[in-house]
């Protein structure tokens, strides 16, 4: 008797427990069905209890690390939706999201991927936001670019990023919206980007850094016959023209270094921080120039030093 009571009480318990996990929601007037579940460790068995109608996964807060191939395949014809976002991925199967001819949206925020597979991505004809923020992605297959022709958003802010090919966007036709900051670019890299945004009027201006400042800068230099980037020479004139802007500004001139106009005082005092000592010998130009070579690399840590402790649901809270 006492081992059925216990029986019951672990069954019941177990029921309850199951539930909070996984629920499925239904909404007749948006017309979907959200199967959504967290702090799952497995991940077949619980799909298995989704209804085969099923437009809108969502799975988060679990531990996952990989996801076998075919996983989805049973929701080919209805998801619409299927948001995998703070699970512990570590490794996706090639064929994991095979089948899913209907999905809009792929939301792999807040994962520990660190490569992107172009194999993930084929036959996904009609996926519209793709959402691989907050990952440690160090590369990027350059397979996927044609695959994502259909794709309006692109999310690839907060991973390892330090260089893309900007002419593989043009495979991207489509593409409306890109977040590609809180990554260690190369500096020329990141110009070259932001330029081919620029030029095919896709918005980025959700950037964490604003870098229209250097971006104009090295154009200009570019566009006055001083370099290709990523050469020394652009930098070099890039360096060039905003300490004379610099010191045009402030007043730094001969003269001006007696006038403490405005901000001249603070500025002066900066200078004389980043000043080099005699142990590099380098000039107000060199230690500069370094600066801002080391600019991508350097304000991402201080800016993280002043998140949360943990991420919320929206990234871009």
């Amino acid at each position: 008797m006492r081992c059925y009571f216990f029986f019951l009480v672990f069954y019941l318990f177990g029921y309850v427990w199951s539930e909070e996990t996984c629920q499925t929601i239904t909404s007749k007037m948006a017309k979907t069905v959200t199967f959504d579940c967290t702090e799952l460790n497995t991940l077949q068995d619980h799909l298995d209890s989704a209804q085969s109608n099923t437009t809108n996964i969502i799975i988060h807060g679990s531990n996952l690390i990989n996801i076998a191939g075919h996983t989805f395949v049973r929701f080919g014809a209805t998801l619409r939706v299927l948001d995998l976002h703070e699970n512990n991925i570590e490794a996706l199967d090639r064929q994991v999201f095979t089948g899913l001819i209907n999905l809009n949206e792929l939301i792999l925020w807040g994962n520990r991927l660190t490569w992107i597979s172009s194999d993930w991505f084929v036959n996904l004809y009609n996926l519209r936001t793709l959402d691989l923020s907050f990952n440690l992605i160090q590369s990027i297959d350059y397979k996927i670019f044609p695959l994502l022709y259909r794709v309006e958003n692109f999310y690839i802010d907060y991973n390892n990023l330090k260089a893309i090919d900007y002419n593989l966007f043009v495979y991207m036709v489509n593409l409306k919206k890109i977040k590609f900051g809180k990554n260690p670019w190369n500096w020329g890299y990141r110009a070259l980007l932001t330029w081919e945004m620029e030029n095919r009027n896709i918005d980025y201006s959700s950037e964490w850094d604003d870098w229209n400042w250097m971006s104009n800068v090295i154009k200009d230099c570019t566009e006055s016959g001083e370099g290709g980037i990523p050469s020394d020479s652009v930098i070099d004139c890039a360096v060039r023209k905003l300490l004379d802007f610099t010191y045009d500004t402030l007043h730094f001139s001969p003269i001006g270094w007696a006038n403490d106009v405005g901000c001249a005082p603070e500025a002066r005092r900066l200078i004389s921080c980043v000043r080099p000592k005699n142990v590099t010998e380098n000039t107000d130009y060199q230690t500069i120039r370094m600066i801002l070579q080391d600019y991508s690399r350097i304000l991402p840590p201080m800016i993280r030093a002043h998140s949360p402790l943990s991420y919320t649901s929206n990234p871009e809270l």
